[in-house]
This record gives C-alpha cells, structure tokens and sequence, in this order.
C-alpha cells in the first residue's frame, strides 16, 4: 500500500511540475506581448492583457480613450518608452483557487533628454479558459487606491517588490 501512495504522490508532484512548465512559457510569452505592446503603443494588444476587473469597470471605449491620452501626453512632454524587457518570472504559484505569477521587468524611458530606468512587476492572473495571463502593476496593487477598489479582497503569499527607478543621467 505504502509503495501505490508514493507512486501516486510521484505522479501528481510531476503533473503539477509540468502544468508550472508550461504556466511559466504562457506567463512569459504574454508578458513579452504585454511589454512589446507598450513598447509600440499597441492599446488593442494592452486591452487583451488587461485584467477583467479593470476591464469591466471602465469598458473598451474608455480604456482605449485613456490610453490615447496618455500616449499623446507622453509625446507632448517628449516622454518615450525606448525599451520594455522582461527579465524574468518571479514566481509563481496557485493561490485562491487560480494560478498568479510575478513577473520583473526593466522599463528604461527617455524623459526629454533624461534616460530614466524603471525595475518594476506585473503580477499575473492566469485564465484557464482562455489559456492566457492578464497583468496588473505590481505596484498599484500594493498603494493605488483606485486598483485596490476593483480588487477588494486581495492577498498574496507572493512577494511584491517596490519599484525602483534609477536616473541614469
């Protein structure tokens, strides 16, 4: 009896092995989308990665006016975006009955003349249905009122790092 048992706790511990496996090859995969399309200014590309959430509160039409906004500001002030690289996954585990995940990434802007360098996180949410991750900014959902809002009952074992900028000039 004893030998059916570690066979079978064998078995099970390589299954989830490799559904993480291949957790971590979706998570980076949409991570890498998610960072490109920022890259590009990509709002469709942005609003698929997007959290349901957030999605549901504000709708297609607004998110996409808001990002707009916010890509015209940036080209006003002479903010661009000159690389988005994901470095690497953080974490990942199931928690709350679905699979989330951690992902840092190095976001390095041009602030008119002034190369600024952004260590953050996404932290992700993973949809078994449509086998893909939305993301949110770590960070919002450590200190941004308004994402704490549409994500009321929040808690993570998974640890959150502060952002860090680095000025480079």
């Amino acid at each position: 009896m004893k030998n059916y048992f570690l066979i079978l706790l064998f078995i099970s511990g390589s299954v989830f092995s490799q559904n993480v496996d291949a957790l971590k090859k979706l998570a980076l995969r949409d991570a890498k989308a998610t960072s490109e399309a920022s890259l590009k200014q990509d709002s469709n590309t942005l609003l698929k990665y997007t959290h349901p959430n957030i999605f549901e509160k504000y709708g297609k039409s607004k998110m996409l006016e808001t990002m707009d906004d916010i890509f015209r500001t940036m080209k006003a002030q002479k903010i661009k975006i000159t690389s988005s690289e994901i470095d690497e996954i953080a974490d990942i585990r199931k928690e709350y009955k679905e699979y989330r995940c951690l992902i840092k990434n190095t976001v390095k802007m041009d602030f008119n003349g002034r190369v600024v360098t952004l260590k953050s996180s996404l932290f992700g949410f993973y949809d078994k249905k449509k086998e893909q991750w939305y993301f949110v900014e770590s960070n919002k959902l450590l200190d941004d009122p308004e994402t704490q809002k549409l994500f009321p009952r929040f808690k993570t074992d998974i640890e959150i790092p502060l952002d860090e900028h680095i000025a480079e000039n």
